[in-house]
């Protein structure tokens, strides 16, 4: 068994929107169901049998027991379960890319290693955070868990699959991959969450396009009301920092 699980969704395709994200949560099996059986407290609360954020978001239809309202009721309403979040889960990662930066013939040398899909590519950075990150020390194992969608499923296991051959600490510590419903799994409606708050946040920040819910994103890094918060690792990949990660790849794949 791993030490440790992490659960990642996305949001967005590249085919639909500007933005598409990878972002999930980090932390060890007791913690995981602690935070799952206050999830579902929350759920038969709110009246839902699973959070969709999609759903959840629009504020002029009533979801559950939220009621259909403006955006910053709508927002009082999901606040709980980001709170359950922040209180309950070590570690957050959220990942963005600009689908038409990423696609751009200036980053053939990442178009050659991931492939033009941005997909594969936020795959491949989100596993090196978990990897990489400060608050998990290097001898713990890492099981993945991804919401399961089979187009993208078959590519993330060829990536890691490379990136085993490729690297031995990958080989060592990520111990699994599987595919998971999040209509059954907690913890990855918490990550559609985050990625779909991410996606909208990214968009906001690439292209100027305004979104009601600034105060939700801001709250999964922002400390609760109990003074716990949710550590993270994030990165917005825009022409610029797509710019510096193709250099940085460059320099250490010589």
């Amino acid at each position: 068994m791993a030490h440790l699980y992490a659960y990642f969704d996305e949001s967005g395709k590249q085919s639909d929107h500007a933005v598409i994200t990878m972002c999930g949560f980090v932390d060890g099996f007791e913690r995981w169901r602690t935070f799952q059986d206050k999830w579902m407290r929350l759920l038969r609360e709110t009246q839902l049998g699973e959070f969709h954020a999609a759903k959840a978001i629009r504020h002029s239809h009533s979801y559950g027991r939220m009621r259909c309202g403006t955006s910053d009721e709508r927002a009082e309403d999901i606040l709980p379960f980001i709170r359950e979040i922040t209180e309950g889960i070590e570690l957050g990662i959220a990942f963005a890319i600009d689908v038409k930066a990423y696609q751009s013939q200036r980053f053939s040398v990442l178009h050659r290693a991931f492939g033009i899909n941005p997909h594969n590519f936020a795959f491949f950075v989100t596993v090196n955070s978990v990897l990489s990150c400060y608050k998990i020390p290097r001898h713990l194992t890492i099981g993945l868990i991804f919401d399961d969608e089979e187009k993208h499923a078959i590519e993330c296991y060829r990536i890691l699959k490379k990136m085993k051959l490729a690297n031995p600490e990958v080989r060592r510590r990520i111990t699994s991959i599987c595919f998971s419903d999040d209509g059954s799994t907690p913890v990855l409606q918490a990550s559609d969450l985050l990625a779909y708050l991410t996606r909208v946040e990214a968009e906001r920040r690439f292209t100027g396009k305004p979104y009601p819910y600034g105060k939700l994103f801001s709250a999964f890094q922002n400390l609760s009301p109990t003074g716990k918060h949710l550590h993270f690792d994030s990165g917005f990949y825009d022409f610029e920092e797509l710019s510096k990660y193709q250099a940085w790849h460059l320099e250490n794949t010589k």
